[in-house]
């Protein structure tokens, strides 16, 4: 991806009456993945372990670069830390037992990984959450073929049959009426992340009424009427 570009984004600021602590974390996010993704985990961990408060996506980023940094006890004192999730949403569950599924890897307990990862493919699955699985690293795609794995896979994150919960493969799947513009798929990305659409706006440094024509684009782009379906139908067609 652009990194630079991502950085970039990350470190613009909105003005507002009164801080947003989550769009600080969204940024921190941001600017910690395009670290990592080039290289950078010490600065990854910098920016997400000093924010305040603790939040449980920051910090399950922040464990998963003292992992890429060679530091897996201190990955897991993060981890730790988050303590027990009463009702953790798909993206922090699947995030966190990627998480460990490497960390036990690390320690040779490749029963742990597999387990681990078949699931966060089983938690992913419904809501085609494939974007942590792409960031996970190179010590995945081999576990993915396995014969264990690849049927939870096989469907919506690999190629192949109909995922086994009996949804649709990406070639089953009803076309795009038409290609997303980038400024679109940045609105489904912070869809996707139940933004509201005055926190989209503010995020993207526009106007309430621009993000409503965005997303009526989007809508009709990609044939549906209604937040979930959009983004639901984006995550199916591999656009998020």
């Amino acid at each position: 991806g652009d990194t630079e570009g991502a950085l970039e984004a990350a470190d613009r600021t909105v003005v507002a009456e009164e801080p947003s602590p989550w769009a600080e974390a969204h940024a921190a996010l941001v600017a910690a993945g395009a670290h990592l993704a080039d290289g950078r985990p010490e600065l990854a961990v910098k920016l997400l372990t000093e924010l305040p408060g603790e939040d449980p996506l920051c910090l399950v980023g922040a464990a998963r670069a003292e992992l890429a940094a060679g530091r897996p006890a201190h990955a897991l004192e993060l981890l730790d830390r988050m303590g027990p999730q009463p009702a953790p949403g798909p993206l922090i569950a699947v995030r966190t037992a990627l998480v460990r599924a490497e960390l036990a890897g690390s320690e040779g307990d490749r029963e742990a990984r597999r387990r681990l990862v078949a699931q966060a493919l089983r938690e992913a699955r419904r809501d085609r959450l494939r974007r942590p699985f792409k960031e996970a690293g190179p010590w995945l795609r081999p576990l993915l073929a396995t014969p264990a794995l690849r049927p939870l896979a096989e469907g919506w994150l690999l190629p192949g049959a109909g995922s086994p919960d009996g949804t649709p493969a990406m070639s089953e799947l009803p076309p795009v009426v038409e290609e997303l513009s980038g400024r679109e798929r940045d609105v489904l990305v912070r869809l996707a992340e139940m933004m509201s659409t005055e926190e989209i706006a503010a995020d993207l440094f526009v106007s309430v009424n621009t993000v409503k024509t965005h997303l009526k684009s989007a809508y009709r782009k990609l044939g549906v009427n209604r937040r979930h379906d959009a983004v639901h139908r984006a995550r199916e067609r591999g656009l998020l």
